[in-house]
């Protein structure tokens, strides 16, 4: 199939899809660009392609053009649906991922944060780290907005991970279940590297900008701080997500040798 107009339906589409959130709930549906990030989509996914006239890379794994909507379209109107500056010539519509459960004894819990790219840096640092999966509370950045999904670089679809209503009920689950809370707070009674991780465990990690609601800290098992020098005040959540989840990693891995 080709389209050339720029008010055909399916760009259209494309195009709400790219900046309304409730279009996106409504239709099931979000957006991949990019040669790199379409290969990482898992083939049940994909809804449907747009090549630009001028694309020469490889398709997405296991893309057949039988059973998916393979569309070419000039160049200009690449650009025109594209939410980045240099479009790559290649767009995918997916389909949101299915909810899963979440099982190991590593994960994160994310409350109330804001910055698409910062929540992007997570996925990519806890699926490096060994995290088993991620709980986000529902006022969280839209997982699915453009440029979310490109800075997870592929996380999204590799790291399961669970939008919940009530972070504090998540917490009592995990409690249940033998996992270890631990709040990264200002006020933390220990530093990180004091805690011992090796036994199931979960971070609680807050807004970019007033950091984990009164409520949530309550419910941790353990308030614990990330030694600062100098005149910081305070780390962003990525790197704070980093920290906890590496030091993890570190006491982990030096268990098993």
């Amino acid at each position: 199939m080709r389209i050339t107009s720029f008010s055909n339906r399916m760009i259209r589409e494309v195009r709400e899809l790219m900046q309304k959130p409730r279009a996106r709930q409504k239709a099931g549906l979000f957006v991949s660009e990019g040669e790199r990030l379409c290969r990482e989509i898992p083939k049940d996914l994909v809804e449907r392609v747009f090549l630009s006239d001028s694309y020469r890379g490889s398709l997405p794994a296991g893309f057949r053009p039988k059973d998916h909507t393979l569309i070419r379209v000039p160049d200009e109107l690449m650009a025109h649906i594209s939410d980045t500056k240099h479009s790559q010539g290649i767009l995918v519509l997916v389909r949101m991922l299915p909810e899963r459960v979440l099982s190991g004894d590593f994960f994160l819990l994310l409350e109330s944060l804001q910055d698409p790219g910062n929540l992007g840096t997570i996925f990519r640092l806890a699926e490096a780290a060994g995290v088993n999966g991620i709980y986000m509370s529902s006022d969280c950045a839209d997982i699915y907005s453009p440029k979310l999904v490109r800075s997870t670089m592929g996380s999204l679809y590799r790291l399961p991970f669970r939008i919940v209503p009530d972070l504090k009920e998540t917490i009592a689950e995990l409690k249940k279940k033998g996992v270890r809370c631990f709040a990264a707070h200002l006020l933390g009674e220990k530093a990180h590297y004091d805690c011992d991780f090796r036994s199931p465990t979960a971070f609680l990690i807050g807004n970019e900008g007033r950091g984990l609601s009164p409520e949530l800290s309550e419910a941790a098992d353990i308030r614990l701080r990330i030694p600062m020098k100098g005149g910081v005040e305070s780390l962003n959540a990525a790197a704070a997500a980093a920290i906890l989840s590496y030091e993890t990693l570190r006491q982990r891995e030096k268990q098993e040798n």
